[in-house]
């Protein structure tokens, strides 16, 4: 076998290597910068959800009780992106509706940031 030379051998070149690496570093920051906040807001959701399975739930008499407990567990949690007061709580006969709209900014890269909106609508059977 001969070796091969300089034109015949082929592999990647430092240009690309660059541009595998800048593109690589991009992707890490986007998902280290928008996974949290998906994250948060999955958990603000799985705690909606339970909510209505929880002992306290299953106790509470008025909408201001509802509040409360939600406040707690939120807190709880350590969530950030939305207030309790920020959601609207509507008795409905046997069923509770909540309603929340909120946006989350943060800094991505220099003078950009990433602004995602979640709008959510939960009901829920009063005890």
């Amino acid at each position: 076998m001969e070796p091969k030379t300089a034109r015949q051998q082929q592999g990647f070149s430092m240009l690309a290597i660059m541009l595998f690496i800048a593109i690589g570093v991009f992707v890490l920051t986007v998902v280290v910068r928008v996974v949290p906040v998906y994250v948060e807001d999955f958990t603000l959701s799985s705690i909606i959800g339970s909510l209505e399975d929880s002992r306290p739930y299953r106790e509470a008499e008025t909408v201001g009780d509802v509040r409360e407990l939600l406040r707690k567990r939120i807190q709880m949690e350590n969530i950030d992106g939305v207030e309790v007061d920020d959601i609207a709580m509507e008795r409905d006969g046997e069923r509770l509706l909540l309603e929340f709209s909120y946006e989350v900014r943060s800094p991505f890269m220099g003078n950009i940031d990433t602004v995602i909106q979640f709008d959510h609508q939960h009901e829920l059977r009063m005890p």
